[in-house]
């Protein structure tokens, strides 16, 4: 294990499980990777009860995720938002993720921020590729751990 991936053991007992998964349609190759990676990693978990809900981008993953809370025991929301020349960065990834703890603190179906936050198109690639930092992966374990946490 590097200093920059997580540890993510196959949890077990999961097998009953519905796992939301909320995800943009911008950056769709990156974004792509995630959810392929994190359904993989559900899937070796026993998980076959899986939603899956597009969003145009990161600003409406809160409301697909708030959606997906109602019917699922956790929700992961996906997405990248890579910095630009202009503050839209700033202001979609910081009001996407208070939105998303938002849902959080509402409910008790709890909601992984997956969204990735980078300075250029490289850097998203790396942390989403399977093969490097592989960030879906980690991401469908810390739901999961979450879930198993909070309930059981």
């Amino acid at each position: 294990m590097s200093d920059h991936t997580l540890n993510t053991p196959i949890l077990e007992n999961c097998e009953n499980l519905t796992i939301g998964i909320a995800f943009t349609l911008w950056n769709e190759e990156i974004v792509s990777m995630l959810k392929n990676s994190a359904e993989e990693y559900f899937a070796s978990c026993g998980i076959t009860n899986i939603v899956s809900l597009e969003a145009m981008g990161a600003w409406e993953l809160v409301q697909a995720s708030k959606k997906l809370q109602k019917s699922c025991d956790g929700v992961l929301a996906l997405g990248t938002v890579i910095r630009g020349d202009t503050y839209h960065f700033e202001l979609i990834a910081n009001s996407a993720s208070h939105g998303l703890m938002e849902l959080n603190i509402a409910s008790d179906t709890p909601v992984t921020m997956g969204i990735l936050t980078t300075e250029s198109q490289a850097q998203a690639e790396e942390r989403a590729n399977p093969s490097k930092l592989n960030k879906g992966k980690e991401l469908a374990f810390t739901l999961l751990h979450t879930i198993k946490q909070l309930h059981g």
